[in-house]
Parts: structure tokens; C-alpha cells; sequence
């Protein structure tokens, strides 16, 4: 009897068999008079799978072949059930199988912390597939689709396989590429819909899988087909796989801004803060008020332009001819927005909270004051430190001259820090000649 929804095709003669949240995508393949099942769901799914098959090929039209592309149970887990059924073979990269009487140990650190939890994974009838699937060579073709290609897709598991057919760039990734996160509980939730790599805490070798989903973007797919997520088509398709490729292979997002420097200084109105930056940006107010920080960091507190909640941001001040300033890094910054609406008036804290006012610098007064923030703390003009900043948030040469410093200061908001009752000299900044100060307080 046959049970559920037709299937959907997502690309001429590939259809996609799916139920529930969280369940693997199952590809039903149709090449010539024949087809190919591609991944088997999890155990106790083969009465859906048939079923499905039935409705697109009819009864009693068995797939020439089941290909895996990875034996993992929410693959392979009707594998054996449906071979049964069909008395058709199970197909995996060769790599795929483990070594005669051992076992496959994690490469990947956040993959050892699941390796003792293993065995507790449902078994069923993904058992029964590890004893009946055979290796196949991929430089022969692909069992039952002549106009397939095998790509190995190694890291999520040694022998991960992925199917392209390059006539039209349909791509089917198993785990080696999804369409949602698998990172967090939101973004497994229906309606989300990103490119995202394979779950990390699962993965046997994660820098294969990076290599993996690059060489995946090098195939320019014009269909995603993932293991887990809705099926991604369309124009958007490549330039989305190469993004998210590019994104690794520049490297974990901790890193960003926190241990490799971020390059701020494209001429953009506003350049958003690393991710792990903006996450972490709470620590900077308790560092202030546990003393653990610099003399010259600080924390702005103004209140938010639309909801009057009240945003704390940790900068650096910059002393310039006895004066005391903020320097926008970031261009037009949510904490600058917010100084302007409030029109100047913020508290400085929390350590020693005080009332304070913001004057704008115009940009033409700006360059000395960009010139102090870069030599603070007594750094010299050729430090690594001073010549790292003056590259990748400025744009600027090691010592940039006042001159330099003009040409690009109308993207760099300055503010001179005064106490509630000062009004600001002159038009609130140091001569252009003035000599700088980096002493603290």
C-alpha cells in the first residue's frame, strides 16, 4: 500500500523523500529506463522509502543500486531493509568501510567527545547494513548513473561520497554540505535555510571536510542537494557555496578580530564588528570594573536611539594634546548613531561612572587625533602593533603622516570626551600642528 506525499522533484528526474524535523533527505535518481536510491533515512523508514519509489516509478520497478553517502545511521539505516526487499547491492566509497576487525577512531578533537557515545547510537537495521555494504570504484562510475559523477567528500566520515551530474549541475552532498545549521537548536528549525558545513562535534576530520566543501564550490552547482535541509536551487546557489567556502578557508570565526586581524579599512559607511567580537563585547565592562584592563580602555554608556535601553561599549581612548577622545574604527558605529541622538550626553564608566558629553570632531581636525590613537601608550611609530593597526583598520602606511591620515579621516567618527559642564576649545580638536600626547592620566 502506498502511504504519504508524492515526492518532490527537485531537479529533472531527482526527487527528494523526507519527513519530519530533523530527518536525513532521501534522493530517489532516475537515469535512463532505470534509478538509483541515494541514502536510506533512518532504521524502520523502508515502508516510506518504497512507497515513495512507487508512486514516481511504479510497482515493482526496483532501483538498480543503493548508493550511501556515508554510513552513518540517519543514512544508512534502512540500507539492508530496502536490499532485501529489492535484491539490489549497497554501495560506499571504499573508504568508507572500516578496517577488517577495528574500529574507526576520530581524528577531530570536538569529534572524540561523541567517540565513547557511539555505541549508544540507534542500531537497528543500520547494523545489518555495515555486514552487506560493498565498496564500489568510483573511477569505473557510478553503480546504476552513468551521467554521475562520484566526488569523495572525505571529513565528515573517511569516506564520504557526494553525487554531481555535471549537465547540469545538480549536486547531492550528504552531510558533506547541508542547508542549515547544524550547530545550534535554531538553526535545525524549520524556515531556516543557509549553507552550512557538516555538525562539527560528529565530524571524524574537520579539515578534510573543509578541503571537502571546497572542492564541492569548485564544481560551481547549480542544484544543492544536502542530506539535511531543503534543497537550494537557483542563480544564488553557487555564489552562496562559495561564500560559505571562502568563509572557512579564512578561517574560524573565534579568530576574527581576537586572534587574526580583521580588515576594516574598506571606505564603507559602516564596517560590522566580527561575530565573536560583537558576542563577546559584555566582558569589556566587567574587565573595566575589575581593573583588569588598560588605563586608557573605556565604557560608553549611552542610551539606544530607538529604545532608549542603555548599550555599553568598550573602546580605547586616544590623548591628544591634553585632550581625551574616542576614535570610530568602525565608521558609523551603533554606539556613534546613538552618541549623536543623544546629543552628546553619555555616562563614562563603570569603574568610575561619571556624566560626560561627546563633541564631533570635523573630519578636516581629525588626523592628529587618528595619529594619537595609533601611538598610544608611548607605542613607537615602526611597532608591530602601531604599523598592524594603521594597515588593517586605517589602510594607511606603518607612520602615516598627518597628510595621509586627512585623505581618509571623513570614515572615522572622532569625539572629544568632555565632563558634562566643559564646553569644548576651539572647534573641539587639536590644531593640525599640534605636538601629541599619549601619557594617561
Amino acid at each position: 500500500m502506498r502511504t504519504g506525499t508524492r515526492p518532490a522533484e527537485v531537479a529533472t528526474g531527482v526527487y527528494r523523500v523526507v519527513r519530519g524535523t530533523g530527518k536525513s533527505n532521501v534522493y530517489l535518481v532516475r537515469s535512463g529506463s532505470s534509478w538509483v536510491l541515494i541514502d536510506a533515512g533512518w532504521a524502520h523508514q523502508g515502508a516510506l522509502i518504497k512507497s515513495s519509489a512507487e508512486m514516481v516509478f511504479g510497482v515493482n520497478t526496483p532501483p538498480a543500486a543503493i548508493l550511501l553517502t556515508h554510513l552513518h545511521p540517519d543514512h544508512a539505516g534502512s540500507a539492508a531493509e530496502l536490499a532485501q526487499a529489492w535484491n539490489v547491492p549497497v554501495c560506499v566509497h571504499p573508504d568508507e568501510l572500516p578496517p577488517p576487525g577495528g574500529k574507526l577512531a576520530y581524528t577531530d578533537p570536538m569529534g572524540r567527545v561523541i567517540e565513547p557515545f557511539a555505541r549508544f547510537l540507534p542500531a537497528g537495521e543500520f547494523g545489518a547494513c555495515l555486514r552487506i555494504a560493498a565498496a564500489f570504484d568510483p573511477s569505473a562510475g557510478v553503480p546504476g548513473l552513468p551521467d554521475w559523477q562520484c566526488i569523495p567528500t572525505p571529513g565528515h566520515t573517511p569516506g564520504h561520497a557526494s553525487y554531481f551530474r555535471a549537465a547540469d549541475g545538480v549536486l547531492i552532498t550528504g552531510d558533506a554540505l547541508l542547508t542549515v545549521s547544524a550547530r545550534s537548536l535554531w538553526g535545525v528549525l524549520p524556515g531556516q535555510h543557509q549553507v552550512s558545513g557538516p555538525p562539527r562535534i560528529s565530524t571524524w576530520d574537520w579539515s578534510a571536510a573543509t578541503k571537502s566543501i571546497a572542492r564541492l564550490a569548485g564544481l560551481e552547482p547549480q542544484v544543492l542537494a544536502p542530506g539535511h535541509g531543503m534543497p537550494m536551487t537557483g542563480t544564488a546557489t553557487q555564489a552562496a557555496v562559495r561564500a560559505f567556502s571562502d568563509k572557512l578557508a579564512a578561517g574560524p570565526e573565534v579568530a576574527a578580530g581576537l586572534l587574526r586581524p580583521v580588515d576594516y579599512s574598506s571606505r564603507t559607511r559602516y564596517r560590522r564588528p566580527p561575530e565573536m567580537y560583537a558576542r563577546l563585547q559584555w566582558l569589556g565592562p566587567l574587565a573595566v570594573a575589575a581593573g583588569m584592563a588598560p588605563h586608557n580602555v573605556i565604557v560608553l554608556e549611552v542610551p539606544g536611539r530607538n529604545t532608549g535601553v542603555i548599550h555599553r561599549t568598550t573602546l580605547v581612548r586616544a590623548d591628544c594634546a591634553g585632550g581625551h577622545y574616542l576614535v570610530a574604527l568602525a565608521g558609523e558605529s551603533e554606539w556613534v548613531r546613538n552618541v549623536r541622538a543623544a546629543g552628546g550626553r553619555v555616562v563614562i564608566g563603570p569603574r568610575h561612572r561619571r556624566a560626560a558629553r561627546l563633541v564631533e570632531v570635523p573630519p578636516q581636525r581629525r588626523a592628529p587625533v587618528i595619529r594619537a590613537y595609533l601611538q598610544r601608550s608611548g607605542r613607537q611609530p615602526d611597532s608591530k602593533a602601531a604599523a598592524s593597526e594603521a594597515r588593517y583598520y586605517f589602510g594607511v602606511t606603518a607612520d602615516p603622516s598627518l597628510e595621509e591620515l586627512s585623505q581618509i579621516a571623513t570614515h572615522y567618527p572622532v569625539f572629544q570626551i568632555l565632563d558634562d559642564a566643559r564646553q569644548p576649545t576651539g572647534n573641539g580638536a587639536p590644531p593640525p600642528d599640534a605636538d601629541i600626547a599619549t601619557a594617561g592620566d
